[in-house]
């Protein structure tokens, strides 16, 4: 029980050894620290396979997996890399850090993975051969930037809140009025990518029907919007230390992403009210159902004039009738009258 059975047949000089060993550790240097980031053949198939970088089925693809780049199209942008700090990743534009912010929301999963691929390959911070390695804090800004965009639910979070999207809604102006397509077109088209439906009408041209347009207004005044604002929570849940704690930052966090999606909803629909005000076919139609209208107004006062025309001269007829009709009783009247006064006389 004191660690050393005394009846142990020991080996010479066994504790003596052990003595000697035990006062080295009294000897030993303080430890330090080293930080070593992976790298190598292993760490990358590691990483692919962690990440889902390696394909392994050849199923039909979704626009989220439809791939746009090649090595080349990655522009890898060292002075904004080596300018980041990475405790404020979150207001990074991760496009840009994973060099591709010609794609933005265009980009599908399959980009950002190869994208992630060159830029690991390229700036590693132990890869001391290629003249675009980076630090340790840029590194970590372009794995933060993966990690946001490689998802599906990850990368429409960020989008929806993409700093290079243009949330301006064109005022009604007479120069937008006159410059109507130019101006609310290229908004419409851009406005579009948030929808959950495909095949968004877009606004058109100045032969389009009524039909048309109708089905336009209609679609877009119904408008239903993917766009949610997860990525701009002030209160992160995995810093809560309670359960009670983490039902508040959810409650705090759904109050103001239901607030900005209501913003969001009232954006759109002043977007489309300054689109329908000018609108030229809107007052093409306008003054076309003016016209129609008043034509049927008109014709419908001339079919009056022409019913009540054809009742008077209908009247006045009737009227003839009746009166040539006592006249010719009355005259037929007095000729009986004057054959039996002839009568009487020569009686």
């Amino acid at each position: 029980s004191s660690g050393i059975n005394a009846e142990w047949p020991l080996r010479p000089g066994f504790e003596e050894t052990m003595v000697l060993n035990f006062s080295l550790v009294n000897h030993m240097p303080a430890p330090s620290q080293s930080h070593f980031l992976p790298f190598g053949e292993a760490f990358f198939k590691l990483q692919y396979l962690k990440h889902d970088l390696v394909d392994h089925t050849p199923e039909a693809e979704s626009d989220e997996e439809i791939e746009h780049l090649t090595d080349d199209q990655v522009n890898i942008d060292l002075k904004y890399l080596r300018s980041l700090d990475s405790q404020d990743w979150k207001n990074q534009d991760h496009y840009r850090v994973l060099g591709i912010p010609h794609l933005r929301i265009k980009a599908s999963i399959k980009d950002i993975k190869k994208a992630y691929k060159v830029m690991v390959l390229k700036c590693h911070p132990d890869k001391s051969s290629s003249d675009t390695k980076v630090n340790e804090e840029a590194f970590t800004c372009i794995t933060k930037a993966y990690e946001q965009l490689y998802t599906i639910e990850g990368k429409r979070s960020y989008d929806s809140v993409d700093p290079q999207f243009d949330d301006d809604v064109p005022n009604v102006t007479e120069y937008n009025k006159q410059n109507f397509y130019e101006v609310f077109g290229p908004v419409i088209d851009q406005n579009s990518q948030w929808s959950l439906t495909k095949n968004v009408p877009r606004l058109g041209s100045d032969t389009d029907t009524i039909d048309t347009v109708n089905d336009f207004y209609n679609f877009w005044y119904n408008f239903k919007s993917w766009r949610e604002y997860s990525y701009l929570d002030e209160e992160e849940r995995k810093n809560a230390e309670c359960k009670e704690e983490r039902r508040y930052i959810d409650k705090i966090n759904k109050t103001e992403r239901q607030k900005k999606k209501k913003e969001e909803v009232a954006r759109l629909h002043q977007l489309i009210n300054n689109c329908y005000a000018c609108d030229p076919r809107i007052k093409r139609f306008d003054e076309e159902r003016k016209k129609r209208k008043l034509e049927l107004k008109q014709a419908k006062q001339e079919a009056y004039r022409k019913e009540q025309e054809a009742l008077k001269l209908q009247k006045e007829e009737e009227e003839r009738i009746k009166r040539e009709a006592e006249e010719q009783r009355a005259k037929e009247k007095r000729k009986k009258y004057r054959l039996r006064l002839c009568v009487d006389t020569t009686a």
